[in-house]
């Protein structure tokens, strides 16, 4: 009895290292929130919503076709040492589609001039960074579902790290040739007001030539434009930071996604889906990229009149788990697959038809398509006010479900404007800024995974996620046998735990944690049953010493 209480007690012992050493890693690990500051202009400094290309909103007239090579926005300096992790601006009568971070080299400030640009009897002073000021590319992503004449914040995918008192340029730019100005200008046309205030907080105009439509990150580029008025003054940006190591705010809100037409939901009377061959059985959609953490509720359109005649509309959702760099979604190396979320409507009548409550989960970044087929031509849709690239892939209609999955597409129109839109509920994208710190948490399995996963990745690669997936699996092994150890050790002060097969028990909670990791799209399928192939070799090679073979 001496000799298994020692053994007990040394035990314990070793279960109480290997516990705390486990959790002082845990302890080293970034926090997973963050403290949020809004330097920029709000919606009290709004101006005049109406705007054309050379009233009341702007675009950088630089470099070929306006707002295509140089970006137009701010530069902001940063009031903390943390990251950027969203971008605000009011959007003008045309929308950009992209968005650029850039940063000064930390420590300097770059090079500016004050210029009077007070409009209709409002007088404050404009700050411009002056021509030749060279920042560096940080981050560049595609912007999708923005609304004209609308204050937006946009959660970025890839935060950007900055440093106290670092000025950081924030920029907007539309890859194809826009009617009107990008974004709206602050205090014009006699409304707004305290815009010099803001301008006063480190908010200078700054336009960045990136020479070409798609920059590339670590790029070094030139401010332009100030000198001759290209670039434009009062121009309504902002940017939220936040602080390494601690809480920040969580805004949800519903966004628009596919052709939703501008603003959404405006209806035209015209029919581009008449001509559409629905009798040789394809399939049409619209793919987007969500900038939202949330849920895709459903994919709607509007029959432009009533069916009596057998016809049928085949509505379904499709999502890309994951897309490698570099790949095109909704092709054989990044397919997209049905959601939960399909239906047939027989006879439809006139007026708008949705395909249900499905809450689908979607990711900030990931890509997703609504699509859209008849059982037989013509079908008659109502427009939007909006041309979009629609992709035509095979299968649907003529009775037939949807396709499984969309590994090739081909544009069928460039500029089609069929009505088919979906709506996702989500925390990324606001229609307000944030103003004030705030708390938010990270409560769900899903979440907190998620999150400790992806804080091992400079970038969320698969290889780089699969990678910490595995290390984390392996973590939350040890802590799982730990903690059973010793809650036997407490409980059962008799029981050999080392009799009880706690090799067994390893092997369950490994398999268990790969499980729950799969299920949450942070490891591939292939890896769990890369393990279930290993651990039924060794289960077969046990089974056979027992009994003898």
């Amino acid at each position: 009895m001496k000799w298994m209480r020692i053994g007990q007690s040394r035990h314990r012992r070793i279960a109480s290292i290997v516990l705390v050493l486990v959790l002082s890693l845990l302890g080293t690990l970034p926090q997973l929130a963050h403290a949020a500051t809004y330097v920029g202009y709000t919606s009290t400094q709004a101006g005049a919503l109406t705007c054309n290309t050379f009233g009341n909103c702007v675009k950088c007239t630089q470099d070929g076709t306006a707002g295509v090579k140089c970006g137009t926005g701010s530069g902001i300096q940063s009031p903390l040492t943390g990251t950027l992790t969203s971008v605000t601006l009011f959007t003008g009568s045309s929308v950009p589609n992209q968005v650029e971070i850039a940063t000064f080299p930390a420590g300097t400030t770059p090079a500016s001039t004050t210029v009077a640009c007070g409009y209709s009897g409002q007088t404050y002073n404009c700050q411009q960074v002056t021509d030749g000021q060279s920042f560096t590319v940080r981050d560049v992503e595609g912007l999708s579902g923005l609304s004209t004449q609308t204050l937006t914040t946009v959660a970025l995918a890839s935060p950007v790290t900055v440093t106290q008192n670092q000025f950081i340029a924030v920029q907007f730019t539309n890859t194809g040739p826009t009617s009107f100005g990008l974004i709206n200008q602050v205090c014009s046309n006699n409304a707004g007001t305290s815009c010099g205030s803001i301008v006063s907080t480190g908010v200078w105009d700054l336009c960045l030539d990136f020479l070409t439509a798609s920059p590339a990150n670590n790029a070094v580029v030139s401010s332009s434009g100030q000198a001759n008025g290209g670039c434009g003054a009062g121009i309504f940006t902002g940017a939220t930071f936040s602080a390494t190591g601690t809480s920040g705010q969580t805004v949800t809100v519903t966004q628009c996604y596919g052709n939703c037409g501008t603003p959404a939901i405006t209806l035209a009377n015209t029919n581009s889906t008449h001509s559409v061959n629905f009798n040789q059985s394809i399939t049409l959609f619209y793919e987007f990229q969500s900038n939202l953490n949330g849920f895709l509720i459903n994919v709607t359109t509007n029959v432009a009149k009533n069916y009596n005649n057998g016809q049928g509309i085949v509505e379904a959702i499709y999502t890309v788990p994951t897309c490698p760099l570099g790949q095109s979604p909704f092709t054989a190396q990044c397919p997209g697959y049905l959601a939960s979320g399909w239906n047939v409507i027989g006879n439809p009548g006139k007026g708008r038809i949705a395909n249900g409550n499905y809450q689908i989960p979607i990711a900030n970044g990931q890509w997703a398509a609504v699509s859209i087929s008849g059982v037989f031509a013509p079908l008659d849709l109502n427009d939007t006010n909006t041309p979009l690239t629609v992709f035509q892939t095979q299968g649907g209609g003529c009775a037939c479900p949807p396709p499984a999955t969309i590994t090739q597409a081909v544009v069928y129109s460039s500029s089609f404007k069929m009505g088919l839109w979906a709506w996702i509920v989500g925390n990324v994208v606001t229609s307000q800024p944030p103003t004030t710190p705030g708390l938010s948490g990270c409560a769900g399995l899903d979440c907190i995974l998620s999150e400790v996963t992806n804080s091992f990745c400079t970038n969320v690669t698969t290889a780089c996620q699969t990678g910490s997936a595995l290390f984390w699996v392996i973590i939350l092994t040890i802590i799982s046998i730990t903690t059973v150890v010793l809650a036997f050790s407490e409980i059962l002060p008799s029981t050999n735990i080392g009799r009880m097969g706690i090799g067994e028990l390893a092997i369950l909670f490994f398999v268990g944690w790969v499980v729950i990791f799969t299920s949450f799209n942070l490891l591939s399928i292939y890896v769990l049953l890369l393990v279930f192939f290993v651990v039924a070799a060794l289960s077969a090679k046990t089974v056979r010493g027992y009994v003898g073979i």
